[in-house]
């Protein structure tokens, strides 16, 4: 993974929040957020993720992306669009049977239409080829934009493969 990842991430969402107030949007007095439930509702939605991901399903997992999300994996390149990011998860969960997998939730940061989590993951697999024991773990920052139909959707995830965390 390239080092200037993060910092342009960061840079983005500070201009991004920089960005003057149009005249139709609410003032950022009025716009209060309840960022526990927030919080709730990020990790309910990366339940989904671990769920699709120990179900083996590529499609389920990528169903919660945008259209344009953009995923760095821990080891690769930027895989850009939901189609793409299915044929990544496929390619992966074609070579393990997922045992546990779990997305844990650590911070919170609201701006908008947009959520910044950073938290960390762990997983526990057999490789299909030998049935070897398998596992990860790591950390994550993404990007979650809240779409038209209400949903949360991750538009840029950036992992890196860490020790498990006790």
């Amino acid at each position: 993974m390239r080092p200037t990842l993060l910092p342009m991430l960061v840079v983005a969402l500070v201009v991004a929040g920089c960005a003057p107030a149009s005249e139709t949007r609410e003032t950022p007095a009025a716009a209060t957020v309840d960022v526990a439930a927030l919080r709730d509702t990020i990790q309910a939605r990366e339940r989904e993720w671990s769920a699709a991901f120990q179900a083996g399903d590529p499609a389920a997992v990528a169903a919660l992306y945008t259209d344009d999300a953009a995923q760095v994996q821990p080891v690769g390149e930027w895989v850009r669009g939901r189609e793409a990011i299915t044929a990544s998860m496929k390619k992966q969960l074609d070579t393990l049977n997922v045992i546990t997998r779990e997305d844990i939730t650590e911070e919170v940061i609201p701006a908008g239409d947009y959520v910044v989590e950073v938290g960390h993951y762990s997983y526990t697999a057999t490789s299909k080829p030998g049935n070897k024991p398998v596992s990860g773990a790591g950390r994550y920052m993404v990007l979650w934009r809240k779409d038209s139909d209400g949903q949360w959707r991750l538009l840029r995830d950036i992992g890196t493969e860490a020790p498990k965390t006790p």
